[in-house]
């Protein structure tokens, strides 16, 4: 769903016949070439770096977990989930891009594209995830792999 969220495009849209298809990297891309380079790279952390790497952080302790396997660097790796789930802004950028298409509407066309249900796919995953991940339960399952 990441991969797809990312390489898909999201929208389309159309002004006087200027028509533009935007993907979540063209933002970073624009940003950058604008030069606001760090604030590029804020955006491209929390938008699709830290997504991946947190479902993939849950992913990984929670298999860890149900399957009871001492894998390697679980306990790292159950840190990792906590320092990034503030920074996975999925979420926040799929409502963020429904609210830009409102505005973005009145000037042109806009037409969804496939990317913004990918989008809306990972942001429901990541909520969803990051909800039904018991902390207390974790701690205690990686203390009895020990």
């Amino acid at each position: 769903m990441a991969i797809l969220a990312n390489v898909e495009p999201i929208m389309t849209f159309d002004v006087a016949g200027d028509t533009q298809s935007n993907h979540i990297i063209s933002g970073v891309t624009e940003l950058a070439r604008q030069g606001y380079g760090p604030v590029a790279a804020l955006v491209c952390f929390a938008g699709v770096i830290a997504p991946v790497l947190h479902l993939a952080a849950i992913w990984y302790v929670a298999s860890a977990c149900s399957l009871r396997r001492r894998w390697p660097g679980v306990r790292r790796v159950h840190a990792l989930v906590e320092m990034l789930e503030p920074w996975n802004l999925v979420p926040v950028y799929a409502i963020a891009t429904v609210v830009a298409v409102v505005k973005l509407d009145m000037m042109g066309t806009v037409d969804w594209k496939a990317g913004a249900l990918w989008i809306l796919g990972l942001a429901f995953c990541s909520l969803c995830a990051a909800q039904a991940f018991d902390r207390e339960l974790v701690a205690e399952r990686l203390d009895v792999l020990r």
